[in-house]
């Protein structure tokens, strides 16, 4: 089974030319949130964005016809908000934010914040492949992330390529890829994002802060790998980085969380995912909780509850109330 089922595809090039722009404009709002949208609406002859979840990373190809995007205030979130890593495979684009301008050309790679005012300027007919992570997947903050964004990569070297050419092909095949590859493309998008950062971070860890940012990438990457394992938890995570305990606890509440909870809580966006999952229908939740390192299925119904306010049985029923409906 294809994942061609849960690949969102919107296009606006058969509405009627009078409404293509103002239905862009609510098709990019939906997918991206609060944003303003500016083109000529005479001239804009239509858009289509095709989206899909792998896991955490959420991965959309976007061809339009020349238009602005502006966010204009700091978007709070109760899961904290997300990065976007861009690659531009046709046509230039122009990225403002954090007080910095720079050009995007084909080929190349760029991230932006979203939950931080910015402006992403399209001028000519596009193509772009844009990946997004949530902030505390990658174990950063939106203050964090300044060090990274609006600093393109070169798409033509070194781990820049890597992401280009891996973007573009995931995207041009998004449609052909079988329901299983969903966990660990998300995995393997996600320590692609984490290897790009680390590398910008890497070249500044002379600062003892980009060096702090620089070990959470590191530690959160891994921990994402091995989330199955029950045996997975702070102390471990302290001794394969050889630091102490103390420590450790001091990164991750730079971020607002502890170890402990990080850890908890991306095992349960786990097993959320796999709810929504149909193909899993045939497990029962104790058993999915498994499959993340949840083992004891008396905790897993709480933790769940308290976590999204409805039991892991619960929310399937939905699902499935929904999906019926």
């Amino acid at each position: 089974m294809t994942i061609a089922s849960v690949v969102e595809v919107v296009s606006t090039t058969t509405a009627d030319p009078a409404c293509r722009f103002d239905q862009w404009e609510d098709q990019v709002k939906r997918t991206c949130g609060t944003l303003q949208v500016l083109g000529d609406r005479d001239r804009f002859d239509g858009g289509c964005i095709m989206t899909c979840s792998l896991g955490d990373v959420r991965v959309s190809m976007i061809s339009a016809d020349p238009h602005t995007v502006i966010r204009q205030e700091h978007v709070a979130s109760r899961e904290g908000g997300h990065v976007y890593v861009a690659a531009p495979l046709q046509g230039s684009t122009k990225l403002s934010q954090d007080g910095t301008d720079v050009t995007v050309e084909t080929g190349d790679v760029v991230a932006f914040d979203s939950s931080r005012p910015y402006t992403l300027c399209m001028p000519e007919r596009f193509q772009m492949v844009a990946v997004r992570a949530p902030h505390r997947s990658l174990g950063l903050t939106p203050q964090s992330t300044q060090a990274v964004t609006a600093s393109p990569w070169n798409g033509k070297t070194g781990v820049g390529a890597l992401a280009v050419h891996t973007f573009a092909a995931l995207g041009a095949h998004l449609l052909e890829l079988e329901a299983a590859a969903i966990e660990p493309l998300g995995v393997t998008i996600n320590g692609l994002i984490t290897t790009l950062f680390a590398e910008r971070l890497r070249s500044a860890a002379v600062d003892p802060l980009a060096a702090r940012r620089l070990l959470m990438l590191r530690i959160c990457s891994f921990a994402k790998e091995h989330l199955g394992d029950c045996g997975l938890s702070p102390a471990t995570l302290a001794r394969r980085y050889n630091i102490s305990l103390r420590y450790l606890q001091v990164l991750f509440a730079e971020q607002g969380t502890s170890p402990a909870k990080w850890i908890r809580d991306e095992r349960l966006a786990r097993l959320r995912a796999d709810l929504t999952e149909p193909r899993y229908d045939h497990l029962t939740v104790a058993a999915l909780g498994e499959r993340w390192g949840l083992v004891d299925a008396s905790q897993v119904s709480r933790l769940f509850r308290m976590k999204y306010g409805v039991t892991p049985r619960d929310f399937r029923r939905m699902r499935n109330e929904a999906v019926a409906a």
